[in-house]
C-alpha cells in the first residue's frame, strides 16, 4: 500500500513540476521526414441567396507532407501534396458529393449531374489527375512561421471542367478555405511554462489578395505533461471587407465577401522531444455576406453562416 502511495506521490510530483519547468517549442525540421496529415469533420450551416438553404457536409482530406530540404537559415522547404478530398452530404434536400481520390481522379454528383474523370479517355483524365495531384511547397520556420508557399497553378484548359455545376466549384472554394485556415505549429519564440501567452500570424492562403493578409492567433500553453504540450488557440475577426476566394480557374464562380464575424478555436496537441504537433481539435463558427459572381449573369448577394467541427492528425 505503501508504495502505491509513494508512486502516485511521485507522478503528481513529477506533473507539478513540469508544469512549472520552462520549455522550448520547436519543429524537428530534418530533410526526408515524413508524415500524412488527416482531417476528418462536419461543417452545418445555411446559405441564403436570396432564400435560406439549410447544409449538412461530412469533410475528409488527406495530405502527405515531406521535409525536401532544408535552407541554409535553418528553415524548411515543405512539399504538401494531395491525397484525396471528399466532401459529401446535402444542400437543401439534395445529395452533393466531391471526391478526389488519392490518385486524382474526381468524382462529382449533383442532382441529375453525375461526373467521373477516370471514365474520360486516358489523355483527359491524365490530366485531372495531374491538376488534383499538384504538390504546393511552403518555407517554414522551426517555429512554424510561414515565409512563403508557392500554390500548384490549375489547368487553363482542363476537359469538361467547364460542365461542373457551380454549386460543386463553390463548394470546393469553402471547403479548401477552411481547411487552409487550420495550421498546426503555432509555436512561440522564447521558451514557455504552463500560463504563458504569445501570438500567432497566420497567412490566408485561400484569400486572392496581394499582399498576403493574416489572421492573428492568441495562443497559450494550457498543458505540459512529461514530453507533450497542450496549446490552446483562437482567433476572432468581425467588421468590413472586401476579399475573394481563389478560384481554380478564372470562369469559376467569383467569391466576394464584404464583411463577417468568424471564430476559430483549437487545441494543438505538440509532442515536444519529437518536435511535431501530433493532433487538433478545431472548432470554427461565423457569419459571411458577400457576393456571388456567375460568369454571364448578375452579381447576387449571399449570407452564410456555419458552424464546424474538425479533428486534425498526423500519422507516421
Amino acid at each position: 500500500m505503501r508504495f502505491w502511495a509513494s508512486l502516485i506521490f511521485t507522478a503528481f510530483l513529477m506533473m507539478a513540476v513540469a508544469s512549472q519547468e520552462k520549455v522550448q517549442l520547436t519543429l524537428n525540421l530534418m530533410p526526408g521526414g515524413a508524415a500524412s496529415r488527416l482531417i476528418t469533420g462536419k461543417l452545418k450551416g445555411e446559405w441564403a441567396s436570396p432564400k435560406p438553404i439549410a447544409i449538412d457536409l461530412e469533410l475528409r482530406s488527406s495530405t502527405f507532407i515531406v521535409i525536401a530540404n532544408l535552407t541554409s537559415e535553418g528553415d524548411a522547404i515543405i512539399q504538401v501534396q494531395p491525397q484525396g478530398l471528399q466532401i459529401k452530404g446535402k444542400v437543401g434536400e439534395t445529395q452533393l458529393e466531391w471526391t478526389v481520390t488519392p490518385n486524382g481522379d474526381v468524382i462529382a454528383q449533383w442532382q441529375d449531374f453525375k461526373f467521373e474523370s477516370g471514365k474520360l479517355p486516358e489523355e483527359q483524365s491524365s490530366r485531372w489527375r495531374k491538376a488534383f495531384t499538384a504538390s504546393a511547397e511552403a518555407t517554414i520556420t522551426p517555429k512554424g512561421r510561414i515565409k512563403s508557399v508557392k500554390m500548384p497553378e490549375f489547368p487553363k484548359d482542363l476537359p469538361n471542367w467547364s460542365e461542373v455545376p457551380n454549386v460543386l466549384k463553390i463548394a470546393h472554394q469553402i471547403v479548401t478555405g477552411f481547411l487552409q485556415t487550420l495550421w498546426l505549429p503555432m509555436l512561440p519564440t522564447e521558451s514557455v511554462k504552463v500560463g504563458s501567452q504569445w501570438k500567432f500570424d497566420l497567412p490566408l492562403t485561400m484569400l486572392d489578395f496581394e499582399p498576403q493578409m493574416t489572421l492573428p492567433f492568441n495562443c497559450s500553453l494550457a498543458k505540459l505533461t512529461f514530453d507533450e504540450a497542450v496549446i490552446n488557440v483562437h482567433a476572432e475577426h468581425k467588421g468590413e471587407l472586401s476579399l475573394s476566394l481563389k478560384r481554380l480557374a478564372a470562369d469559376d464562380p467569383k467569391l466576394t465577401i464584404k464583411r463577417g464575424e468568424i471564430s476559430v478555436k483549437g487545441e494543438i496537441n505538440f509532442l515536444v522531444n519529437m518536435g511535431v504537433p501530433q493532433k487538433a481539435r478545431w472548432t470554427l463558427k461565423g457569419e459571411i455576406v458577400g457576393n456571388v459572381e456567375v460568369e454571364k449573369a448578375k452579381p447576387s448577394e449571399f449570407t452564410f453562416r456555419y458552424e464546424a467541427e474538425f479533428d486534425d492528425q498526423l500519422v507516421f
